[in-house]
């Protein structure tokens, strides 16, 4: 490999580990059987170029949470401008950070779960990053949120 090889190597395997950050929520634990709802999450990105690996990870929210609870992120990465009409919630996100984000989101919630996206930009590394994730989330018990 060359040099520019090497670097868009380096590039997208950083991209992948920020990636994978953005997309894990700061978790909460599930504890055996409880009055929460367990979902599966599984989310798929799409950019330019490349889609990632599905990742999937277990999210436990507390019976009567906000919108935004449902959001997969990050720490860094904060929800507003919930709005849920019907079925469907609609948010913006915003992650600060070394490699800041804005995006949108829309879900639809049906009796088992939800599915939707959430679009987000930015740079990285000082390139610009345009990235779709695909959430698709299927609740298969209960838990108790901490």
């Amino acid at each position: 490999m060359n040099a520019k090889q090497l670097n868009v190597v380096g590039w997208r395997r950083g991209l992948f580990a920020v990636v994978v950050v953005c997309t894990l929520p700061a978790t909460q634990f599930a504890l055996a059987q409880g009055s929460d709802d367990l979902y599966d999450v599984t989310v798929k990105m799409d950019m330019a170029d490349m889609a990632m690996p599905p990742m999937s990870q277990r999210l436990c929210v507390k019976k009567g949470a906000n919108d935004g609870d449902f959001v997969p992120r990050q720490e860094n990465c904060r929800v507003s401008d919930t709005t849920r009409t019907g079925s469907r919630l609609t948010f913006k996100i915003a992650c600060a950070g070394s490699n800041p984000m804005t995006g949108t989101g829309d879900f639809t919630f049906g009796a088992n779960g939800y599915n939707g996206q959430i679009r987000l930009k930015g740079k990285m590394e000082g390139q610009d990053v345009d990235m779709t994730q695909a959430i698709d989330a299927r609740r298969v018990g209960g838990c108790t949120a901490r």
